[in-house]
């Protein structure tokens, strides 16, 4: 998942939080995630945290005059957390004012807390039986898998509405399924997708996917091997395929191998199947 810098502005004021129906390409927003509200009881100014989705979340703060991380908090799923409490002499707009001057709010998926890989796991290849599907980019991969985020990723050559399949069962977590356009890096945050959390607190990411592609919705527990959703030609990609990640704590991806091909690093072009 992004790491998104929330608008403390935005915190400062009343929080209207706009769940339900996405309208077509409509931007993701923290408010899909998260919430925040400034809370003043008994003299005492909290601002809290409030989790909307089934993952644990790590929220930190960093310094925007010296970009130094002053601290970082875990948010269990569906649970609210206090993240700051002041009780002193400032007016409470003042105090507020300063700390949205000083301070940045970043948020990723996931807590190195509760997440221990299981690096030993075989996955599932995330597509269909009885057909060989070509792998375009591989670890490390020179077009877009040079960051953290991306480097253990996997780019699968499905067609537009070919299905896919959870590779390793778990608890759907976020589903983003109503943009329509492919292009540029401008739109590397609009690309439709599946986020399935596994037992270990890894994090799989099924990427690219169709325009209302999806067949499970946020919550429901799927099997290894269940049809989640489509292929798709959606956000950042030069052609469609299905963009696959698993990742642990601060969105940093982690190497898999799968079933069949035990040990071996998946080679770009290379076609494989399902064992």
């Amino acid at each position: 998942m992004r790491k998104i810098d929330i608008t403390i502005l935005i915190l400062v004021l009343s929080v209207l939080n706009c769940f339900g129906q996405k309208q077509k390409d409509e931007p993701t927003s923290y408010l899909d995630d998260l919430s925040f509200e400034w809370i003043n009881d008994l003299d005492t100014l909290k601002l809290v945290a409030k989790n909307e989705l089934f993952t644990p979340i790590e929220i930190y703060f960093t310094s925007r005059e010296t970009q130094e991380e002053l601290r970082s908090f875990l948010l269990k799923p569906k649970d609210s957390l206090e993240l700051i409490k002041y009780h002193g002499q400032i007016p409470e707009s003042t105090y507020k004012s300063n700390f949205a001057d000083s301070i940045r709010i970043g948020y990723v998926f996931g807590h190195d807390s509760v997440i221990e890989p299981d690096l030993d796991y075989l996955y599932r290849l995330p597509f269909k039986r009885r057909k060989k599907y070509e792998l375009s980019q591989s670890f490390n991969g020179k077009f877009s898998h040079n960051s953290l985020e991306s480097k253990y990723a996997l780019d699968f050559q499905l067609n537009i509405g070919e299905p896919v399949y959870a590779a390793r069962e778990g608890t759907v977590v976020k589903v983003i399924d109503w943009f329509t356009k492919q292009g540029g890096k401008e739109l590397i945050n609009a690309a439709n997708k599946i986020i399935v959390l596994h037992s270990d607190g890894t994090l799989a990411n099924y990427v690219h996917l169709d325009y209302k592609g999806s067949f499970v919705k946020e919550g429901d527990k799927v099997e290894r091997g269940q049809k989640i959703g489509t292929s798709g030609l959606t956000g950042y990609t030069r052609g469609p395929h299905l963009h696959f990640v698993v990742r642990k704590g601060r969105d940093i991806s982690i190497p898999i191998y799968f079933e069949g091909y035990e040990g071996k690093v998946p080679k770009i072009g290379k076609r494989y199947k399902v064992y």
